[in-house]
Protein backbone atom coordinates (compact mmCIF):
# COMPACT_ATOMS: atom_id res chain seq x y z
CA UNK A 1 0.00 0.00 0.00
CA UNK A 2 1.56 3.13 -1.12
CA UNK A 3 1.60 5.99 1.66
CA UNK A 4 0.17 9.51 0.63
CA UNK A 5 1.85 12.35 0.20
CA UNK A 6 0.94 15.29 2.31
CA UNK A 7 0.29 18.79 1.45
CA UNK A 8 -0.11 21.65 4.16
CA UNK A 9 -3.28 23.99 2.93
CA UNK A 10 -2.34 27.25 2.73
CA UNK A 11 0.64 26.77 4.42
CA UNK A 12 0.58 24.98 7.50
CA UNK A 13 -2.76 27.15 8.49
CA UNK A 14 -3.94 25.97 11.85
CA UNK A 15 -0.08 26.53 13.40
CA UNK A 16 0.06 30.07 11.47
CA UNK A 17 -1.74 33.12 9.29
CA UNK A 18 -2.66 31.11 6.28
CA UNK A 19 -1.11 31.98 2.80
CA UNK A 20 1.75 33.55 4.43
CA UNK A 21 5.47 33.18 4.16
CA UNK A 22 5.39 32.15 8.18
CA UNK A 23 2.62 29.30 7.12
CA UNK A 24 4.40 28.05 4.30
CA UNK A 25 8.38 28.09 5.57
CA UNK A 26 6.74 26.09 8.76
CA UNK A 27 5.38 23.78 6.78
CA UNK A 28 8.79 23.03 5.07
CA UNK A 29 10.15 22.87 8.65
CA UNK A 30 7.52 20.31 9.48
CA UNK A 31 8.58 18.35 6.95
CA UNK A 32 5.96 18.37 4.58
CA UNK A 33 5.73 16.94 1.10
CA UNK A 34 4.25 20.10 -0.57
CA UNK A 35 1.61 22.99 0.04
CA UNK A 36 -1.26 24.48 -1.32
CA UNK A 37 -1.69 28.42 -2.19
CA UNK A 38 -4.26 30.22 -4.06
CA UNK A 39 -2.96 32.71 -6.34
CA UNK A 40 -4.52 36.14 -8.13
CA UNK A 41 -3.46 38.11 -10.71
CA UNK A 42 -2.59 41.58 -10.07
CA UNK A 43 -4.20 44.57 -12.53
CA UNK A 44 -0.49 44.92 -13.26
CA UNK A 45 -0.03 41.37 -13.88
CA UNK A 46 1.56 40.20 -11.03
CA UNK A 47 0.89 37.09 -9.20
CA UNK A 48 -0.09 37.25 -5.56
CA UNK A 49 -1.16 34.62 -2.78
CA UNK A 50 -4.39 35.08 -1.06
CA UNK A 51 -7.24 32.87 -0.62
CA UNK A 52 -10.86 35.64 -0.52
CA UNK A 53 -11.73 37.01 -3.28
CA UNK A 54 -11.74 40.42 -1.25
CA UNK A 55 -8.62 41.30 1.21
CA UNK A 56 -11.11 42.26 3.97
CA UNK A 57 -10.77 38.83 6.08
CA UNK A 58 -7.19 38.61 6.21
CA UNK A 59 -5.88 41.99 5.93
CA UNK A 60 -6.39 46.07 7.08
CA UNK A 61 -7.61 46.61 3.83
CA UNK A 62 -10.79 46.25 1.91
CA UNK A 63 -11.60 45.47 -1.83
CA UNK A 64 -11.65 42.69 -4.18
CA UNK A 65 -8.15 40.86 -4.65
CA UNK A 66 -7.93 41.17 -7.90
CA UNK A 67 -8.34 44.75 -8.11
CA UNK A 68 -4.92 45.96 -7.02
CA UNK A 69 -1.89 46.83 -8.31
CA UNK A 70 1.07 44.84 -6.55
CA UNK A 71 2.21 48.03 -4.72
CA UNK A 72 -0.98 48.71 -3.46
CA UNK A 73 -1.38 44.82 -1.99
CA UNK A 74 1.99 44.55 -0.72
CA UNK A 75 0.95 47.70 1.61
CA UNK A 76 -1.54 46.07 3.53
CA UNK A 77 -1.15 44.42 6.57
CA UNK A 78 -2.07 40.62 7.31
CA UNK A 79 -4.17 41.01 10.60
CA UNK A 80 -6.02 37.89 11.41
CA UNK A 81 -5.46 34.17 11.31
CA UNK A 82 -3.81 30.91 13.49
CA UNK A 83 -1.83 32.62 16.14
CA UNK A 84 -1.38 36.20 14.73
CA UNK A 85 0.40 37.37 17.52
CA UNK A 86 3.14 35.53 17.23
CA UNK A 87 4.29 36.82 13.76
CA UNK A 88 4.28 40.83 13.50
CA UNK A 89 4.86 42.25 9.75
CA UNK A 90 2.94 39.86 7.22
CA UNK A 91 2.50 41.02 4.23
CA UNK A 92 0.19 39.40 1.60
CA UNK A 93 3.39 37.44 -0.23
CA UNK A 94 3.96 37.20 -4.19
CA UNK A 95 3.59 33.70 -5.89
CA UNK A 96 8.00 34.07 -6.41
CA UNK A 97 8.34 34.23 -2.74
CA UNK A 98 6.00 31.77 -2.10
CA UNK A 99 7.64 28.92 -4.66
CA UNK A 100 11.28 30.51 -2.88
CA UNK A 101 10.28 28.83 0.32
CA UNK A 102 9.36 25.65 -1.32
CA UNK A 103 12.72 25.49 -3.44
CA UNK A 104 14.35 26.05 -0.15
CA UNK A 105 13.04 22.98 1.87
CA UNK A 106 12.58 21.10 -1.66
CA UNK A 107 8.49 20.88 -1.42
CA UNK A 108 6.35 20.43 -4.03
CA UNK A 109 3.59 23.19 -4.83
CA UNK A 110 -0.18 22.66 -5.71
CA UNK A 111 -1.02 26.12 -6.97
CA UNK A 112 -4.68 27.00 -7.05
CA UNK A 113 -5.62 29.56 -9.68
CA UNK A 114 -8.73 31.91 -8.28
CA UNK A 115 -8.82 35.27 -10.65
CA UNK A 116 -6.64 36.86 -12.86
CA UNK A 117 -7.69 39.60 -15.92
CA UNK A 118 -6.52 38.45 -19.26
CA UNK A 119 -5.43 34.88 -21.07
CA UNK A 120 -1.70 36.24 -21.05
CA UNK A 121 -1.40 36.21 -17.29
CA UNK A 122 -1.53 32.23 -17.71
CA UNK A 123 1.70 32.92 -19.37
CA UNK A 124 2.96 34.94 -17.01
CA UNK A 125 1.98 32.44 -13.91
CA UNK A 126 4.62 29.71 -15.90
CA UNK A 127 7.42 32.08 -16.21
CA UNK A 128 6.89 32.77 -12.71
CA UNK A 129 7.46 29.22 -11.98
CA UNK A 130 10.19 28.86 -14.51
CA UNK A 131 12.21 32.04 -13.08
CA UNK A 132 11.90 30.37 -9.40
CA UNK A 133 13.28 27.24 -10.56
CA UNK A 134 9.81 24.77 -10.09
CA UNK A 135 9.23 23.64 -13.36
CA UNK A 136 9.11 19.86 -11.92
CA UNK A 137 8.02 20.55 -8.51
CA UNK A 138 4.67 22.60 -9.31
CA UNK A 139 1.12 21.47 -10.29
CA UNK A 140 -1.81 23.64 -11.58
CA UNK A 141 -5.04 23.32 -9.50
CA UNK A 142 -8.47 25.24 -9.99
CA UNK A 143 -11.99 24.15 -9.99
CA UNK A 144 -12.55 25.92 -13.66
CA UNK A 145 -12.04 22.95 -15.80
CA UNK A 146 -11.55 25.71 -19.02
CA UNK A 147 -8.57 27.45 -16.79
CA UNK A 148 -7.19 24.00 -16.95
CA UNK A 149 -7.28 23.57 -20.77
CA UNK A 150 -5.37 27.11 -21.12
CA UNK A 151 -2.85 25.84 -18.91
CA UNK A 152 -2.46 22.60 -20.99
CA UNK A 153 -2.44 24.90 -24.21
CA UNK A 154 0.40 26.49 -22.97
CA UNK A 155 2.29 23.76 -21.19
CA UNK A 156 2.59 20.41 -22.33
CA UNK A 157 4.30 18.27 -19.03
CA UNK A 158 2.93 20.71 -15.62
CA UNK A 159 0.26 18.09 -14.13
CA UNK A 160 -2.86 19.77 -13.25
CA UNK A 161 -5.48 19.07 -10.92
CA UNK A 162 -9.18 19.35 -11.27
CA UNK A 163 -10.68 20.10 -7.75
CA UNK A 164 -14.09 19.35 -7.34
CA UNK A 165 -16.55 19.14 -4.26
CA UNK A 166 -19.26 17.22 -5.61
CA UNK A 167 -19.19 13.61 -6.14
CA UNK A 168 -16.76 11.73 -8.72
CA UNK A 169 -18.51 11.29 -12.61
CA UNK A 170 -17.42 10.10 -15.59
CA UNK A 171 -16.64 13.10 -16.96
CA UNK A 172 -14.22 14.15 -14.66
CA UNK A 173 -12.18 10.69 -15.28
CA UNK A 174 -12.74 11.99 -18.98
CA UNK A 175 -11.59 15.44 -18.31
CA UNK A 176 -8.27 14.47 -16.55
CA UNK A 177 -7.28 11.77 -19.17
CA UNK A 178 -7.99 14.68 -21.49
CA UNK A 179 -5.35 16.71 -19.57
CA UNK A 180 -2.66 14.25 -18.89
CA UNK A 181 -0.70 14.74 -16.61
CA UNK A 182 -3.81 15.36 -14.44
CA UNK A 183 -5.23 14.22 -11.26
CA UNK A 184 -8.35 14.45 -9.38
CA UNK A 185 -8.71 17.05 -6.63
CA UNK A 186 -12.00 16.27 -4.11
CA UNK A 187 -13.26 17.72 -1.19
CA UNK A 188 -13.21 14.65 0.85
CA UNK A 189 -16.71 14.64 2.63
CA UNK A 190 -17.74 14.14 -1.37
CA UNK A 191 -15.84 11.01 -2.09
CA UNK A 192 -15.98 7.10 -0.32
CA UNK A 193 -12.65 5.44 -0.14
CA UNK A 194 -14.08 2.94 -2.44
CA UNK A 195 -14.40 5.58 -5.38
CA UNK A 196 -10.43 6.37 -4.56
CA UNK A 197 -10.28 2.86 -4.81
CA UNK A 198 -11.83 2.45 -7.90
CA UNK A 199 -10.57 5.43 -9.60
CA UNK A 200 -7.06 4.78 -8.63
CA UNK A 201 -7.48 1.18 -10.11
CA UNK A 202 -8.13 3.11 -13.42
CA UNK A 203 -4.47 4.90 -13.33
CA UNK A 204 -6.46 8.22 -11.58
CA UNK A 205 -4.17 9.98 -8.93
CA UNK A 206 -7.05 11.05 -6.09
CA UNK A 207 -5.75 13.95 -4.01
CA UNK A 208 -8.45 15.04 -0.97
CA UNK A 209 -9.03 18.21 0.82
CA UNK A 210 -9.52 19.61 3.69
CA UNK A 211 -8.92 16.48 6.24
CA UNK A 212 -7.45 17.31 9.46
CA UNK A 213 -7.89 14.62 11.63
CA UNK A 214 -5.96 11.29 11.55
CA UNK A 215 -9.60 9.27 11.73
CA UNK A 216 -10.88 10.97 8.77
CA UNK A 217 -7.60 10.05 7.21
CA UNK A 218 -7.03 6.48 7.47
CA UNK A 219 -10.11 4.77 5.46
CA UNK A 220 -8.73 7.19 2.54
CA UNK A 221 -4.95 6.28 3.28
CA UNK A 222 -6.21 2.40 3.03
CA UNK A 223 -7.81 2.76 -0.49
CA UNK A 224 -4.56 4.56 -1.89
CA UNK A 225 -4.67 7.98 -2.12
CA UNK A 226 -2.05 9.74 -3.85
CA UNK A 227 -2.35 13.43 -1.71
CA UNK A 228 -3.90 14.57 0.94
CA UNK A 229 -4.17 18.17 1.51
CA UNK A 230 -4.48 19.34 5.49
CA UNK A 231 -4.14 22.32 7.42
CA UNK A 232 -2.18 20.26 10.33
CA UNK A 233 0.28 17.42 10.88
CA UNK A 234 -1.50 14.11 9.92
CA UNK A 235 1.99 12.46 8.97
CA UNK A 236 3.36 9.37 10.12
Amino acid sequence: MRKPKYVAHRGLSMHAPENTVASFDLAGRSGFWGIECDTYCTTDGHWIVHHDRTVDRMTDGTGKTKEFTLEDIRRLNIVSGCRIGEHAGLRVPTLGEVLDVCRSYGMHAFIEIEEYHRDADLEELIRVVERHGMPDRCSFICFNADDLKKVRALNGRVPLGYLSAKPPSSADAELVERLAPAFLDYDYKAITPEQVRELTAKGIDVSLWTVNSRDAAEPFIGSGVAYITTDTLLSD
